[in-house]
């Protein structure tokens, strides 16, 4: 018991020198050696960026910068650390939002100050415990490697240990993460079988989502929040199934809920604004990216793309003036970002447009127009050329609105959030442009691209299928699938007939690509995988 704290790392997050002190001293006496500490958030990310630790024991309340909570966010975003290291929330305050929000952030355990030695002792046994032999499927989730991840955890759920529950849920998560749909709902079906439990019902809801059953998945959605009214997380994905269903004001409203109960989500918040905004409320608009903003001071999700909602809010309300304001501190805070430069010519153009003010408008715009060229083709997010198409919309500019929605669906046709979205802003803009249609035609397009590239392989007709999925690469740019396509399929020829110089660089690019546009995609690992493997035994 001893050799576990002798054993692991610690890094001690807090404020205050002498609590970090105390909480040293504790684990001192438990027989802890590899202690680090950090005096606030940025310090901690610092130090999570050079070192791995076993335990993070991080206050939530860490003065001016970052929060725990913030600290937390940004290790899991940036990877800082895995399922296998243990990240305790510390905290005294009793308040029932930041409550709600260190719960709802899932650290693996909470801690309300004052905490005894025995507690920590006993806490961090237990965690030791359901921690074990995690590092390797950690290991294969770092570099994407989702087929070790989950053969990894088979062997550990085949020993029945104590955390089986927690491993099963893990292997459901990877499953889902790489779209193994039925798989993962023959788990979660078989432990609903035995006993109701609320997470395995919330991924279930996920899986139906995930499948494009979306008034099956609001069903189970529905059912969590009357058994739980304080499930935040059934209330976002009732939110994101509402909204791919197109009933947009019932998504702003179950948002809304979601926000009263936990104010303190940045991405709620954002995408509430973003709701309400298109909806036409602008007061709640308002206030949901006013809340983001603030949020997003010291996270590592802050984007231009906020400030932009926030001015376009508060011209829609009147205050042009204010607006203008929150455009020049956009600019301010976000100098070095490529994409600034487009969001505060879109919104400095939306505002003049609402003074009345056509020529000041018309300059914005082609301001946006210009950093939009400057930004190059492969660059442009999903959200900047939604960004684009709305301005467009608001202006008057149909037809190269709709032209930008029509290159926003063919680079997203699978994801059902963008087109959601892109259905929303057609309405939002009043754009005589029947999106649905669009996007049921470029979904059937590339259905149709990728089953007679298929075709081709199969029959060894490998240069017309490279041919093939190559033109629609170069026409969808942004499409991670499709690029993935070009990629895979020139793999399969030098599998089948061999390498050569010219497709191994071919493939690399396409990767290159992907991983711009999709950085944790699984289908790139086995890309790459297959890639290495080839250019070893062509070397």
């Amino acid at each position: 018991m001893a050799d576990d704290f002798q054993t692991k790392s610690f890094l001690i997050i807090d404020d205050f020198a002498d609590m970090r002190s105390a909480i040293k001293n504790l684990l001192r006496s438990l027989g802890a050696n590899h202690l680090d500490q950090a005096r606030d958030g940025q310090d901690a990310i610092k130090q999570l960026s050079s070192k791995s630790f076993d335990v993070v024991l991080c206050d939530y309340n860490l003065g001016p910068g970052k929060d725990g909570q913030q600290v937390l966010e940004e290790a899991r975003h940036r990877q800082l650390i895995g399922l296998d290291t243990i990240f305790v929330m510390i905290t005294a305050e009793n308040a029932r939002e930041m409550v709600m929000s260190a719960i709802e952030y899932a650290p693996d355990s909470y801690l309300a100050k004052p905490f005894t030695k025995e507690l920590l002792k006993t806490r961090l046994i237990k965690l030791f415990a359901l921690k074990t032999n995690l590092s390797g499927v950690n290991k294969a989730l770092r570099v994407e490697d989702y087929g070790a991840a989950l053969q990894e955890l088979d062997r550990l759920i085949s020993a029945k240990p104590k955390n089986l529950s927690e491993l099963i849920k893990h292997k459901t998560e990877i499953l889902l993460t790489a779209k193994r749909y039925d798989e993962a709902k023959q788990i979660i079906e078989e432990i609903l079988a035995v006993r109701e439990q609320h997470w395995a019902r919330l991924e279930l809801g996920k899986i139906l989502f995930c499948q494009k059953q979306y008034a099956p998945a609001q069903e189970v959605f529905e059912h969590l929040i009357a058994l739980d009214t304080n499930m935040v997380a059934a209330r976002d994905w009732l939110a994101k199934t509402q909204a791919a269903l197109q009933r947009f004001p019932e998504a702003e409203n179950t948002l809304r809920e979601a926000a009263k109960l936990s104010p303190r989500g940045l991405t709620r918040q954002r995408l509430l604004g973003e709701l309400a905004l298109n909806n036409g409320h602008h007061e709640e608009a308002e206030q949901a990216f006013g809340r983001a903003v603030v949020l997003a001071k010291h996270s590592v999700l802050n984007h231009p793309s906020l400030f932009a909602g926030l001015a376009k809010s508060k011209s829609a309300n009147g205050g042009h003036a204010d607006a203008l304001r929150v455009v020049n501190e956009m600019s301010r805070i976000f100098a070095d970002e490529p994409e600034t430069g487009l969001y505060a010519a879109t919104t400095t153009a939306i505002v003049k447009q609402h003074q009345s003010d056509v020529a000041g408008a018309t300059r914005a715009l082609q301001e946006a127009e210009q950093s939009l060229l400057e930004i190059t083709e492969t660059s442009r997010s999903p959200s900047l050329l939604l960004e684009m198409a709305k301005t467009y919309g608001q202006l008057g500019e149909r037809e190269k609105a709709t032209e930008i929605m029509r290159q926003a669906i063919a680079n997203n046709h699978d994801e059902e959030e963008s087109l959601a979205e892109i259905v929303q802003v057609c309405q939002a803009t009043k754009l005589d442009f029947d999106a649905k249609s669009a996007i049921q035609e470029i979904q059937k397009s590339v259905v149709k691209t990728n089953n007679e590239g298929v075709r081709l392989i199969k029959a060894g007709q490998f240069d017309a299928a490279i041919s093939l999925f190559s033109g629609a690469a170069r026409d969808m740019a942004n499409n991670k699938t499709v690029n993935l396509n070009a990629a895979k399929a020139i793999v399969m020829k030098m599998e089948k007939l061999g390498a050569t110089t010219q497709d191994i660089t071919a493939v690399r690019h396409y990767i290159e690509r992907i991983q711009r546009l999709a950085p944790h995609d699984w289908r790139l690992n086995d890309v790459i995988s297959r890639l290495r493997r080839i250019a070893s035994e062509a070397s």
